[in-house]
């Protein structure tokens, strides 16, 4: 690793995120054609009140979930490269045991709330049990762990097998759905038997590929010595779990906020133009994922040089395809959501081309939050993400019921420009300040 050229790495991870493209490709064209299916069978108004309800559970689960695939790569490449597998064990189960507790939390949680969220809304029991219904689509949710043994083994071959299960299912039986003018129900329970099928696939996946590393022999059921096997792991988890749950408010926080203050309809317009927008960008998305366990290796090897090199790279390239998907918003956006969607959810193309420029930008900065995490510094991207969500809250308060919907455009412009400043900022002093840490030790080696 010491003597790989940063273009090298670039490379690995553009050769990764290609196989993960061949899935997400897949994938995110069947979740387009589902959403599609789902939008013109429900209409505006119950497409909005079934995004919320998705929206509701999708939100408890990242408020609650440790996005524990961070600490399974942060911790498992140490222990991968002394061969310690009881600690690679012991690390399983702590991410295991975080992912099934917070969905346990997260569906309780959604049965309390929904009464509270449909008084809010104006809903009635029916929709307020149909939210409750949906609770255990938390568990569908609870793959951090599986998906980052997976990446940490280098097997993004599986994750792109893996990301076309979910929208494979889903897709065949909302066609269905469709076909036959279901109701709002229907397409609540396809969501959640989907979910777990696609999570099942994913545990299938993770656990025969470490069995066939032969890193879990004489695994056993007890929980005990976890911490004491990956020191600091409960508090990186945590800190990770703070990290994810504030990335959670422009993904989900967002549509609620949208149908509090604008009403259902608007919230399925805003959400069309949310899973459009992250599809659009997904390729940037999954060379981060590609990028973050070379990230991890370099840190451990102390090569601040390549990684720096690395990092200022993957942004710059990064930040080009933002440019390109903006640009393609601008020329076809009307004329794609028309299309695809249908003509009632075009008024959705101003707030897509508000995410695209947002995200161009952030993207300068998209490998900052794997240099933090692999410097061990979960604290910084939490303070990060903390401060950009709060200007995105502030703005879509504010703005939504004087602008419209294109007040959730100026969020995310904001959002994207102080996060990119900030994640900049942070990483470069982190890796300046381990650099002249480590040139000071060699120049003051200690003394027998």
């Amino acid at each position: 690793m010491n003597g790989e050229p940063s273009r090298g790495i670039l490379r690995r991870a553009a050769g990764n995120a290609g196989m993960l493209l061949g899935g997400k490709s897949a994938s995110g064209a069947m979740q387009l054609a589902t959403f599609a299916l789902a939008a013109r069978g429900l209409g505006v108004t119950e497409f909005g009140n079934f995004s919320v309800v998705v929206a509701q559970v999708m939100l408890l689960t990242g408020l609650a979930s440790f996005d524990s695939n961070q600490a399974i790569i942060r911790y498992g490449v140490l222990h991968l490269n002394s061969g310690d597998s009881a600690g690679f064990q012991a690390l399983v189960k702590a991410g295991t045991l975080l992912d099934v507790g917070a969905a346990t939390l997260a569906a309780v949680v959604t049965i309390v709330v929904a009464p509270l969220l449909g008084a809010r809304l104006g809903w009635g029991p029916d929709l307020v049990l149909l939210s409750q219904l949906a609770a255990p689509l938390a568990f569908a949710n609870a793959i951090s762990t599986p998906k980052g043994m997976l990446r940490l083994f280098g097997r993004f071959d599986l994750l792109s097998s893996h990301s076309v299960v979910t929208p494979a299912v889903r897709l065949a039986f909302v066609t269905g759905l469709w076909a036959t003018g279901a109701t709002l129900g229907w397409y609540i329970a396809v969501w959640l038997v989907a979910g777990w099928v696609g999570a099942a696939v994913a545990f299938w996946f993770a656990w025969r590929e470490a069995r066939r590393r032969e890193l879990l022999g004489g695994m056993n059921s007890s929980l005990r010595g976890l911490a004491e096997a990956n020191h600091g792991v409960w508090h990186f988890s945590i800190l990770s779990n703070l990290n994810s749950s504030v990335a959670m408010i422009p993904t989900h926080l967002s549509v609620l906020l949208v149908a509090s203050l604008l009403g259902p309809a608007a919230a399925g317009i805003f959400r069309i133009a949310r899973e459009f927008g992250t599809g659009m960008i997904k390729p940037v998305d999954l060379v981060a994922q590609a990028l973050y366990p070379d990230m991890a290796r370099l840190v451990a090897a102390r090569n601040w040089r390549r990684l720096k090199r690395a990092a200022v790279g993957a942004g710059l390239a990064a930040a080009a395809t933002g440019v390109a998907v903006t640009l393609l918003v601008l020329i076809a956006g009307d004329a794609l959501v028309n299309a695809i969607f249908g003509r009632d959810f075009v008024p959705a193309v101003p707030i897509l081309i508000a995410m695209a420029l947002a995200t161009s930008i952030r993207m300068l900065a998209f490998a900052a939050d794997p240099v933090m995490y692999a410097l061990g510094r979960p604290s910084v991207p939490l303070a990060v993400s903390t401060a950009s969500a709060g200007l995105f809250v502030s703005i879509m308060v504010w703005r939504l019921p004087i602008d419209g919907l294109a007040g959730a455009g100026w969020a995310f412009l904001a959002m994207g420009v102080l996060g990119c400043l900030l994640s900049a900022v942070a990483a470069s002093r982190m890796v300046g300040n381990e650099r002249r840490r480590d040139q000071a030790a060699q120049q003051d080696p200690p003394t027998g």
